[in-house]
């Protein structure tokens, strides 16, 4: 396998705080790797870094072979990398499908909501309507593609947001803490859904997650994150198996 993600000794400070010190790690193709970390950890900052909100004060981060690392935000999605959020960003006021379309806006000419609503897309918006009803139909989701987001259980806003982010071709997937706020059903159906969608769509996947047996079950690889720094990178048994790593964290959490 090759490394689709490659971060090279990635720091990032602000004023006089080290949020990241010299973090390394690759993320082979098709595969699915954990983050994990307590609270401050720099997990989402490393996320939000690798998808250009943050600037990186030292090293590198290679997508694809490409060097990312000073790329505009606005153009990280256009190279195949969507991210859902801890919170859900979805529109209340806008039907489930409508929510979905929006994740399709760099397939579309500008003023892409006319677009996808209207005309002037570059393909035909019927057709980006019918395969955003695919993903939601292939999530479960095909009973409230109508209704709207607003006052929806927070389990079904997950997966739209999920279907949101399928909706742009990713290869990168980039889930942030997708389990948060889920019982424990609903977590483990999440395991099911991740696995299905990244074997159904070629994806790879970067998740971070607080639930440790939904990221040490469907995890190929966990790079561990203290303070910063990257203190264990290896298999889900490895990790586990690592003294320093069990008893901060899997210990704490089991």
């Amino acid at each position: 396998m090759t490394a689709l993600l490659q971060v090279r000794n990635v720091g990032i400070q602000f004023g006089g705080v080290r949020a990241l010190q010299d973090v390394s790690f690759d993320v082979e193709d098709g595969t699915i790797c954990g983050l994990i970390g307590p609270n401050g950890a720099g997990k989402t900052t490393l996320f939000n870094a690798i998808s250009r909100v943050y600037e990186v004060s030292q090293g590198s981060i290679h997508f694809a072979s490409q060097d990312i690392t000073a790329l505009p935000a606005n153009r990280i999605i256009g190279l195949g990398i969507a991210r859902t959020l801890q919170n859900v960003g979805l529109f209340g006021a806008m039907s489930v499908t409508e929510n979905v379309l929006l994740g399709a806006h760099h397939r579309l000419r500008p003023g892409f909501v006319n677009a996808i609503f209207a005309k002037g897309a570059l393909i035909d918006p019927a057709a980006i309507e019918n395969e955003a009803r695919d993903i939601l139909h292939d999530l479960g989701l095909s009973a409230v593609a109508d209704h709207l987001a607003g006052g929806l259980p927070f389990g079904t806003l997950k997966r739209i947001e999920l279907a949101r982010a399928l909706i742009s071709h990713p290869r990168l997937l980039m889930l942030d803490e997708p389990a948060n706020g889920l019982s424990h059903g609903e977590v483990d159906e999440l395991s099911d859904v991740i696995l299905r969608v990244r074997q159904r769509h070629g994806l790879t996947v970067l998740l971070v997650e607080h639930h440790m047996r939904m990221l040490m079950r469907i995890s190929d690889r966990v790079v561990v994150l203290e303070n910063g720094i990257k203190i264990a990178d290896g298999t889900p048994s490895e990790v586990k198996a690592d003294p320093n790593v069990a008893a901060a964290y899997l210990g704490a959490a089991a």
